[in-house]
């Protein structure tokens, strides 16, 4: 199904179940990904009979916005389908999103995994990989294949919006979250490094951290145990 929100076309599927279900689970996918990201942990949970929503974010924004436009996007998208409260499950860009709609209230339950939105640590290769960057850009010189793969395999149109999504950090917000937080994360992730899962478990007063084996992808990595303790947190 596809609806209009906030001027931009957003792609997503509903179950709803039968009988008034107090539930929805809302799955937000990371950046570059669409409905077929969760689609598997979706139906998963449609069999326990709980209302479920993938919702796939615009391939295309106006090249103003940044992370909190996204979030406001989905949360008129909730306002429109009369969904209030969900329990949102969100990987890497998709937790982004969950944790600035968690920190407004208007989430059941959050289920982070691999999130992205914390202030990385910068290395002195960090430091250095961004001195290079700000010099290509004073000097004139290209940057196709200077940034991280996201950033390479983003439209030019919205690379500005890209760059204005990663530098915006949430950290701030964590203190701001006060419902159930299940966090779930591979051991390896380079892309969100495990640091980040252990500042957001420090961060937010009523989480819980699962550290499993796997990458920035956790959440296929070790899908059995995901979907197990997924549908444990959306039922009890």
């Amino acid at each position: 199904m596809i609806t209009t929100v906030d001027g931009v076309q957003c792609e997503y599927e509903m179950y709803r179940a039968k009988g008034k279900a107090k539930t929805v689970v809302l799955f937000l996918h990371g950046w570059g990904g669409g409905l077929y990201s969760f689609s598997a942990a979706y139906k998963s949970v449609v069999d326990l009979n709980v209302s479920c929503v993938n919702f796939a974010f615009p391939k295309t924004v106006p090249n103003s916005w940044g992370v909190y436009e996204y979030a406001a996007c989905v949360r008129d998208f909730m306002l429109e389908q009369g969904i209030d409260k969900p329990i949102i499950v969100g990987h890497s860009f998709g937790g982004r999103i969950a944790i600035i709609l968690a920190a407004q209230g208007l989430a059941q339950k959050v289920m982070l995994v691999d999130s992205a939105g914390l202030k990385p640590k910068f290395s002195l290769k960090r430091k250095i990989r961004i001195a290079r960057y700000h010099h290509r850009v004073k000097c004139g010189k290209s940057l196709d294949g200077f940034g991280s793969t996201d950033y390479n395999n983003v439209d030019k149109d919205m690379r500005g919006v890209f760059v204005r999504i990663v530098n915006t950090h949430l950290d701030r917000l964590l203190p701001y979250i006060k419902c159930e937080t299940l966090i779930f994360w591979g051991k390896h992730d380079r892309d969100t490094p495990p640091y980040m899962a252990k500042r957001l478990r420090r961060g937010i007063q009523n989480s819980e951290l699962i550290m499993t084996d796997g990458g920035h992808y956790s959440y296929l990595d070790n899908h059995y145990r995901f979907v197990s303790l997924l549908k444990n947190f959306v039922t009890e």
